[in-house]
């Protein structure tokens, strides 16, 4: 357990008030609040970029000991608001582990939250659904928290690829991680070459497509379906991965006018989340919102 702990106060948007210990970032934050069921992998969650507005309840009961290192991210930057856990430890035990699991929240300014009864959120979560809510290290009064939270656009309002998605186009280099060398393997010769659209794709997804062969040339969410296209019809790329990234899709209304122009084409094409959700949009299926998601 750490020893600098602070107060925090927890409201969410059904009403309930939770008081507990702050051992992040201080501040006032607000997201919407899911669960992850994972028995391990934090610090992937933290960094996975599908979270980006959101602040993850964790049901392992015990999150801290493995610490953190710079290989374990998903991305180059913490993309959650925050985590809510039952106990943190701030001791670590991995000989891999370069950091505290607090001191990397409060570098990358990212809220965690302790002393919690994380079976009892989780259990209202999966009954009521996903919701705001917000915690402040700073605020106390009620009134003033609920003010803040109604005041703030839920996170279907908020268009998020944009703070998470690439601004260049860029190509992958990893492949998976290797064990026995402890760093992240060359990938091997391509045999063909894909076109990755960045809607906050995981790093671990690129270094798994690296592995079994494939060039990836990772392009902002922005792209032009008529450049990829061109490309494609030269022979120079044989395929375009949609990927994973945070929010509603529906209202991602450029994105999915671009990928209907590559249905329309002869382009294989291929999504996972984020990215397979818009592809059924592109194909006149919409989609809708389920209460919970299941993440781990």
């Amino acid at each position: 357990m750490s020893q600098n702990l602070t107060d925090v106060n927890l409201y969410f948007a059904n009403g309930l008030h939770i008081k507990a210990k702050s051992f992040g970032a201080q501040g006032t934050f607000i997201g919407e609040v899911v669960f992850n069921t994972s028995m391990t992998g934090y610090q992937e969650i933290i960094t996975d970029p599908s979270y980006s507005g959101q602040l993850v309840v964790l049901s392992m009961p015990e999150i801290g000991i493995v610490g953190t290192n710079a290989k374990d991210s998903e991305s180059a930057k913490c993309s959650c608001v925050g985590i809510i856990v039952a106990s943190y430890n701030d001791f670590t035990s991995n000989f891999r582990s370069e950091q505290s699991l607090a001191d990397y929240l409060k570098n990358h300014n990212i809220m965690g939250i302790c002393n919690v009864d994380t079976r009892k959120l989780i259990k209202m979560l999966t009954h009521q659904g996903a919701m705001m809510m917000i915690a402040s290290t700073q605020l106390s009064h009620l009134n003033e928290l609920k003010n803040i939270l109604e005041q703030t656009p839920s996170i279907e309002q908020v268009n998020l690829i944009k703070e998470v998605s690439t601004q260049m186009p860029y190509t992958h280099k990893d492949s998976i991680f290797d064990f026995t060398q402890l760093d992240f393997a060359t990938p091997p010769t391509p045999r063909a070459k894909v076109i990755a659209i960045d809607f906050g794709t995981k790093t671990n997804i690129l270094n798994e497509l690296c592995a079994v062969g494939l060039e990836v040339e990772v392009m902002p969410h922005n792209f032009e379906a008529d450049k990829i296209l061109s490309r494609f019809h030269k022979g120079e790329i044989q395929g375009v991965f949609l990927s994973n990234g945070p929010g509603d899709p529906l209202m991602l209304h450029n994105e999915i006018a671009q990928i209907k122009k590559l249905i329309e084409s002869s382009i294989p094409i291929f999504g996972i989340c984020l990215g397979h959700q818009l592809l059924s949009i592109a194909h006149g299926y919409p989609t809708y919102k389920l209460k919970f998601g299941h993440h781990g």
